[in-house]
């Protein structure tokens, strides 16, 4: 069973009031506003708290006080052809984690119908999520979108795929104004898509038949 650890920093209670809602954080710049951060981190240098969360790649996102990230747990990963695994099973989480003090606050399992193939340095948890401080919406390749309260309710789930992509998804949702919008790119099929984020009601969806797999996230261009 495989398992990552979440870690946070000692830092100046100014980088505590920001928010990091979505993949690479506002907009996708990777830019904060934080300061005094630590310049190093180790075992016992530094560290408030440790919490160890299932295995995956997705990012931590922050609303306020709580943590948002998913993860995968139990199963087994196979062999399938060069460069390639399947997974074996095991179950798919998206969890809440107290800012201050590392305490998880909740879990919910993700549906999985499906077992999609995924590259070895990929995993079936890896889209980060977005949050809007009130609820985050979750995207895993073997399921589709999910929306929870930040207490845990489920608000919505939109099934979608199967996807035609081998090496797995990468791509995590954004929000903007009342929209969650995904990028879903693979060897056929490929298409931008917009869900309303109170009802997970698709809106609109663009096709785009010239791209195949990647693994990009959106970012919002807004002209004067």
């Amino acid at each position: 069973m495989l398992f990552r650890v979440l870690v946070i920093t000692i830092a100046a209670s100014a980088s505590f009031a920001a928010d990091w809602s979505q993949f690479r954080g506002p907009n996708g710049s990777g830019v904060g506003d934080a300061v005094r951060l630590p310049a190093q981190f180790g075992p016992d240098k530094n560290v408030v708290w440790k919490t160890p969360v299932p295995f995956g790649h997705s990012s931590p996102v922050i609303g306020g006080e709580t943590i948002f990230i998913t993860g995968a747990e139990g199963g087994s990963r196979a062999d399938a052809g060069r460069e390639k695994v399947v997974d074996q099973g095991g179950k798919l989480y998206t969890l809440a984690i107290q800012r201050r003090t590392g305490k998880i606050l909740w879990r919910r399992e993700v549906p999985r119908p499906r077992l999609e193939r995924y590259q070895p340095t990929n995993s079936p948890a890896s889209p980060t999520p977005v949050t809007d401080g009130e609820n985050v919406y979750v995207f895993f390749g073997d399921y589709g979108l999910l929306a929870y309260t930040k207490d845990g309710a489920e608000r919505w789930r939109l099934p979608l795929g199967p996807f035609n992509n081998v090496n797995g998804h990468g791509s995590s949702p954004i929000l903007y104004g009342d929209l969650v919008i995904l990028v879903c790119d693979q060897d056929s099929g490929s298409y931008l898509l917009a869900v309303d984020k109170q009802t997970g009601r698709v809106r609109w969806k663009t096709l785009r038949p010239e791209q195949t797999r990647s693994y990009v996230t959106p970012a919002v261009f807004q002209p004067p």
